[in-house]
């Protein structure tokens, strides 16, 4: 049930409910209230668009009420956002704590707004939370990697990780970077994008975690060992009719960046058609 409601005594009956609904099924003609018939309620996509674009705050979907939701008063400004992204780091030191849980809660539902192919909002965010189940995978990630190169399957490409099992037992920790969370991101493989799905949610996580003085490195490493050792995404949960985006490590920094970089330069085609 999508339990539609709208408030006769707040509603002006603009209808820009029913003219930005992206799939148009609500109904609306200046003499009655916007309304969704039943047999149009499975085609909904849960976007919320009518109840954030309500004026009036008369129109509740799904539940929610407007009245609790962010107000876009509270959007910060370009420049706040321009600081945001040049203060946003690779972290790759960090403290040997847990993050704490209400950060990591507040992060997973930030995060869970973030958009997605249809709006399927199917993307799973597999993550280690605690320092000891860290130390496990990671351990556990070493030691197959030591079982491959002693095997003489460490090749080509990934002869490297022979160095980097030797690195670790030494102290210096290449792939994991000592960090005590791992993120993964997965989606059906029935999606419509399931890779650019967890690679849109793993980039909303970097920014929000930036903005709550965590530290976040993409890490590449990761990926690989995943394809050498596929079973270590079961370890993850991760179903396997899942396609796997990209991994982050996350924590609280060992580390304090004291400003933003001038970074501008980007390649741009810019296209003009007569």
């Amino acid at each position: 049930m999508l339990n539609f409601k709208i408030d006769a005594y707040k509603c002006i009956k603009c209808g820009q409910c029913a003219t930005d609904c992206p799939v148009r099924i609500i109904s609306f003609d200046p003499d009655t209230y916007p309304s969704i018939s039943p047999e149009k309620e499975s085609f909904c996509m849960q976007c919320q668009h009518c109840l954030a674009i309500c004026p009036t705050a008369a129109l509740s979907i799904l539940d929610v009420n407007p009245d609790e939701c962010v107000p876009v008063s509270e959007i910060p400004t370009a420049e706040q956002v321009d600081a945001l992204i040049r203060n946003r780091r690779s972290t790759r030191q960090f403290i040997q704590t847990d993050v704490a849980p209400e950060k990591i809660n507040k992060l997973i539902k930030t995060v869970a707004n973030a958009p997605t192919g249809k709006n399927v909002r199917n993307t799973t965010i597999n993550i280690i939370d605690n320092i000891e189940s860290m130390n496990i995978f990671v351990e556990k990630a070493i030691s197959k990697l030591e079982e491959l190169d002693e095997a003489g399957k460490l090749t080509g490409p990934h002869a490297f990780f022979s160095n980097v099992t030797k690195a670790y037992r030494t102290g210096t920790d290449i792939v994991f970077r000592g960090a005590p969370h791992l993120i993964v991101t997965s989606a059906p493989k029935t999606d419509p994008c399931p890779e650019a799905d967890g690679f849109i949610n793993l980039a909303y996580i970097e920014l929000m975690a930036t903005s709550m003085g965590l530290g976040v490195v993409w890490v590449g490493f990761v990926m690989h060992v995943l394809a050498l050792v596929p079973e270590l995404k079961g370890d993850l949960g991760i179903p396997d009719d899942h396609v796997v985006s990209y991994a982050l490590l996350l924590g609280e920094p060992s580390i304090k960046y004291h400003r933003g970089v001038i970074r501008d330069e980007i390649q741009v085609n810019r296209v003009t058609l007569k």
